[in-house]
This record gives structure tokens, sequence and C-alpha cells, in this order.
């Protein structure tokens, strides 16, 4: 057999491979969607409807909607490109004005990831404030912060979105098919920017957040049952860094030395993706229906149950309990 033809099999082979792996996990990365896009439509009708607000419901509410416009788009996309397979399974120069059309699609995906990034990192951080200095914060706190908080962070993940998009991704994705090097020097910037916020503020800020919340349940699950809130966030923080991640090191790795993954190790990060969008509100649910009476109960109740008092009133009964030992003392 010629070296010409052991390369054509040895091609076909991979093809195949590439094919079937992406066969088995395209449905199972669907069916995730789909659930995720429910679950997240009930927290976000519930949250909106049905629970009354306090500060943590206003961010959990703001990431339930980005998570589902992840979602949307993504489950979009992949009805696309299996309609494109059909259709187009060779993509020729032809086929690039259609590609180019329907790949801007990819803009709200990195912006709702984006803005869960940001999302997470600050719910993080206020429960953490709330848990190191209680009185502070809880004397403090301006009543509006949520609000704030998470217009500022959707409008600073959009401008960093349309940054990134235009300027790293745009380039990159057309060098695929163009085979010609489009990088500008603004990537390099932007690259900069992204890798210093998410390497050394968010990702840091959120890990240590979630361990001190960490370590304050395990702390006070010694004594009795911690908020279910610092659970959740705890539980949706590690989530986040085990699925949520690899897409960002994926997207990071290409703007920086170019290389485009192989579609297996796409199709797997895609799923991961879809994965951290999706399990939030079945965290919620499950976390929320742990404690007393956890029979058959409403999903309200469940929900309320996470969200109730926001903390406050674990931090009224350690109040009250301190109070009435330095008392005793007396």
């Amino acid at each position: 057999m010629s070296h010409t033809t052991k390369e054509m099999v040895l091609a076909n082979q991979t093809s195949l491979n590439v094919t079937d792996i992406g066969i088995f996990i395209k449905p199972i990365s669907m069916t995730v969607s789909t659930l995720g896009i429910f679950g997240n439509s009930l927290v976000i009708w519930f949250l909106s409807f049905k629970i009354k607000r306090n500060y943590s419901t206003v961010y959990i509410l703001n990431l339930a909607v980005a998570d589902f416009c992840f979602l949307l788009v993504y489950a979009t996309l992949d009805i696309i490109g299996i309609a494109l397979k059909e259709r187009l399974p060779v993509v020729g120069k032809e086929n690039l004005e259609l590609i180019s059309t329907i790949y801007p699609l990819v803009l709200p995906c990195l912006f709702a990831y984006n803005t869960s990034l940001c999302l997470l990192t600050a719910i993080s951080v206020e429960r953490c404030l709330s848990v190191l200095f209680p009185i502070w914060y809880h004397c403090n706190r301006p009543r509006h912060l949520s609000s704030v908080v998470c217009i500022s962070i959707w409008a600073i993940s959009c401008l960093l979105t349309v940054l990134e998009f235009c300027y790293c991704y745009q380039p990159e994705y057309i060098s695929i098919y163009t085979k010609v090097n489009t990088t500008v020097k603004e990537c390099y910037i932007v690259f900069a920017i992204i890798c210093c916020l998410s390497y050394i503020a968010f990702i840091p800020l959120m890990t240590v957040s979630s361990l001190v919340l960490l370590i304050k349940v395990w702390t006070s699950s010694q004594q009795k049952q911690p908020p279910k809130l610092y659970i959740v966030i705890t539980v949706t923080v590690i989530f986040f860094l085990v699925f949520g991640m690899p897409m960002r090191i994926l997207l990071l790795v290409w703007y920086k030395h170019h290389i485009f993954p192989p579609l297996p190790v796409l199709n797997i990060v895609s799923l991961f993706s879809s994965m951290n969008c999706s399990i939030n509100p079945f965290v919620y649910f499950l976390v929320g229906r742990q404690g007393r009476s956890s029979g058959k109960l409403n999903l309200v109740i469940i929900l309320q149950r996470v969200f109730r008092d926001d903390g406050i009133q674990h931090w009224r009964q350690q109040k009250k309990e301190t109070t009435k030992i330095q008392t005793m003392m007396i």
C-alpha cells in the first residue's frame, strides 16, 4: 500500500471517529440544553412574579437570564449545525458567505458566558463579606446595591464581549476557512484584558469567597443547619469551575496560539458549557428540599427555602444568641 493510500485511510478513519463522537455527543448536549432552558425559565418566572425580591434573588434572577440566553442560542446553533451538515457536508468557498452569516450567533453566547462569570463572582464576594463582617454588612449595605451591580455587570460584559468578538473571535474564525492569519494587534490587548480579569480578578475572588463559604457551611453544620444559600453558591461555583472554565481556556488558547481545537474536544467542551448553564435550577431544587418536612413541597416553597431572608435570619439568630450569652454572663 502506498504512502498516499495509507494517509487517505487514516484520514477516513479519523473523520469517521470524529463523526461518531459528534453523533453521540450532540443528542446529549441538545437534551441537556432543553432541560436547562426549561429549568431556567421556571426560575425566571418564579423569581420575577412569585417570590418576594431580596438581595440574593436579584443576582440569581440575572444569572438565570444569562444561562437561559446562552442555552437558547447554543441549542439554535446545534440545530443549525446539524441542518448544515446534512445540506453542506463539505465546506467550500461557495458556502463561506452562508457560514459568515450564521457565526455571529456566537456573540450572545460569549456575552451570556461573560455575564455569568461576573455575576457568580459578585454574589460570591457579597456573601463572603456578609459572613466575615456581618454587622458592618447589614448596617452599611446600600439598599439597591444588587440592582446597580447587575446593571453594571451587563454593561461591562457587553463591552468586553464586543471587543473580544470583533478583535479576536472573528479574525480567528475567518482564518480557519481562508487559511490566512488575520490576527490583529488589538487582539493581544483584548487577550491581556480578558486574562487579567478572568485569572487575576474574577476567578481568584470567586474561588476564595466560595472557600470561605464552604468553611462556614462546614463549621455551621457541626452545630446547626447552615443557610441553604451558602450551599447553593458554593456548589454553583464548583460546577462553574469544573464545567464552565474549559470553554474560556479553550478560547484563550485559540486566540493566543492560533490552534483550533479538534472537533471531539470542541464537542466535549461545548457539552460541559451547556451542563454548567443547565445545572443551577436543579441545584436550587435539591438544596431547597433538604431539611425538615421535605416531603411534597411546592416549587415556590422550595425556592423560598433557598433564598428566604437572604441569610439575614441566620445572622439575627447568631446575634440574638450572642446577646443572650452576654446577658447571662452579666
